[in-house]
């Protein structure tokens, strides 16, 4: 890897080239964990258990199958758009690389610093979430369904004490970062088996249910609860506590309530394209076929998602689910435990052991999902370094590992700040933790527009891309760009329409202000220096560098 001091990166020749080695990372993703790299990203059971039915309260009669159905069409359109746009430069870096080459490297830094907050906010919740909502709640659905009030206990003390939180938060972190500084081979292995151990756990819950009747869920749900609610017929008392506190469990369709249903599906489900981040890692990147496994994340993530779903209803009853969710957190709710389709498994099931492998196959989703945000975001802070915007020292690989070590130790001490924050101050960091979503559409939008450019601003790498197929004259990235752009502008309206999907509209533009500051303070004060060393960083932010 190039050491980009003012003489590694120095100017080559009269017309102002940049002569400048390889980056030292190594081609050693295989199409399968690019595979399951993207579905890191999106983890399924995170979805099922903490995304998407909160909103059969919050927007009654809202369609989750009509959300599924439109998350899943935005999500083919991103994976047609960024997968054929990364075959055109298929560099280490992501958005910074693609939106700074085709458009400016301004532009670039811009977009990378709007995702890169995303992340890391991400990381930070994610690891907090791995003991506030997977541990903790886990342990007590244990405890609850065995009958061990010690692990009650235990599982409470996890959601509720701050040293607990912020202690396993971090060991989370650097575990995560020690695989990658060990090098890709241990963290796609890692990586691999979290995501089959994940969708053993989902297999498992299918199975249980496929063999429970709902007459049989509703006799094992109430001999559970009767201890603890003192009913006889728990599960309908939920269903009336549910009325009572005014939730239609049994709504009409309501196209006004789909569209927040939509966009709290998509906020976990149109990550299948995340590859582009590592994408000078991956073999054959220059082709369809990372394109190809892009489009089969989505399907089979969002196919997961609708069979579970269905089985969810059909086997809990409609009624029933839509009052569990609804009611969950609140103090008509009796259990300790939310409402997790973990939880609700292990008591059709009427097992121990049951409950203890659902809990860790929920678990592991989260260091599942720590591991791609953390690469996400090492490989931005490297391409930022790579140009010349960072000191040199984060552009730098093991030649034992190929891992740059600086830029992961960096970007785990930024999460590790942001995670203390979430564990001191948990409605401060909530509040701009919703907007992480709509911070990284600004990203996502300025690819899809960099995409249209492409074949325009830079002919020669579109004609170098994986296809320069046209529809009505106009080339096929171009339209999948245009496309991109006007479905996630839609998608970006209805979080600002929605308050119940958490984003405070001052808020959200005082810190995108301020993320913008951010980004052109680092860009001028890196020009500034770098021209003292005589490195035009304008020209070298410009260039495509080999990999």
């Amino acid at each position: 890897m190039s050491d980009l001091s003012a003489e590694g990166a120095a100017h080559a020749s009269s017309q102002g080239m940049f002569a400048r080695k390889a980056t030292g990372l190594v081609r050693e993703v295989s199409p399968f964990s690019t595979f399951v790299f993207n579905m890191a990203g999106q983890p399924t059971a995170i979805l099922l258990a903490v995304s998407v039915f909160f909103v059969l309260g919050v927007y009654p009669g809202g369609s989750i199958w009509l959300g599924f159905a439109m998350a899943f069409g935005v999500a083919l359109v991103l994976c047609v758009c960024y997968g054929l746009f990364s075959s055109a430069i298929p560099r280490s870096g992501g958005d910074y690389v693609l939106v700074g080459r085709i458009t400016h490297p301004v532009i670039g830094l811009i977009s990378s610093f709007f995702w890169v907050s995303g992340v890391v906010l991400s990381i930070a919740f994610t690891a907090f979430a791995f003991v506030t909502v997977a541990l903790g709640p886990s342990l007590t659905a244990v405890g609850l369904v065995s009958g061990h009030n010690s692990l009650v206990t235990a599982g409470n003390d996890l959601v509720t004490k701050e040293g607990w939180q912020f202690g396993i938060g971090t060991v989370v972190i650097l575990i995560s970062a020690a695989l990658l500084a060990g090098g890709w081979r241990w963290t796609t292995r890692i990586m691999n088996s979290l995501w089959v151990i994940m969708m053993l756990g989902l297999f498992t819950v299918f199975v249980v249910l496929l063999f429970k009747s709902q007459s049989g869920f509703v006799n094992s749900f109430n001999q559970f609860a009767n201890p603890i609610t003192g009913e006889a017929d728990s599960y309908h008392a939920l269903i009336k506590a549910a009325a009572k506190e005014g939730i239609d469990t049994s709504p009409a369709f309501s196209l006004n309530n789909t569209w927040p249903t939509f966009a709290a599906i998509a906020g976990l489900s149109i990550y299948s394209w995340l590859s582009i981040y590592i994408s000078g890692e991956i073999r054959r990147a220059k082709d369809t076929t990372q394109m190809k496994i892009m489009g089969t994340a989505s399907f089979i993530h969002i196919g997961i998602a609708v069979l579970l779903s269905i089985v969810f209803f059909w086997k809990f009853g409609h009624e029933f689910f839509v009052a569990v969710n609804a009611l969950g957190g609140s103090e008509a709710y009796p259990f300790a435990a939310p409402p997790y389709y973990t939880f609700l498994t292990s008591i059709a099931g009427g097992s121990t052991l049951l409950a203890w492998w659902l809990f860790i196959t929920f678990a592991v989703a989260y260091p599942l999902l720590v591991l791609p945000n953390i690469t996400i975001a090492v490989r931005t802070v490297f391409a930022w370094a790579l140009d010349g915007l960072l000191p040199t020292r984060f552009a730098r690989v093991s030649p034992k590992t190929h891992a740059p070590n600086w830029a992961i130790g960096l970007v785990v001490i930024v999460s590790i700040l942001v995670l203390y924050w979430a564990v001191t101050n948990g409605s401060g960091f909530l509040s701009v933790l919703y907007e992480a979503v709509v911070l990284q559409l600004i990203t996502m939008i300025l690819i899809g527009i960099a995409a249209v450019l492409l074949p325009y601003r830079k002919p020669e790498v579109w004609e170098a891309s994986a296809t320069t197929r046209r529809v009505a004259g106009v080339p096929i990235v171009a339209l999948a760009g245009g496309l991109t752009v006007l479905l996630l502008g839609g998608l970006f309206f209805i979080y600002m329409h929605y308050p119940e999907l958490g984003i405070e509209k001052s808020h959200f533009f005082r810190d995108c202000a301020i993320i913008l500051a951010a980004a052109l303070a680092t860009f001028f004060i890196a020009r500034f220096a770098r021209l003292r060393q005589g490195v035009d960083v304008d020209k070298l932010a410009a260039e495509i560098p080999p990999e």
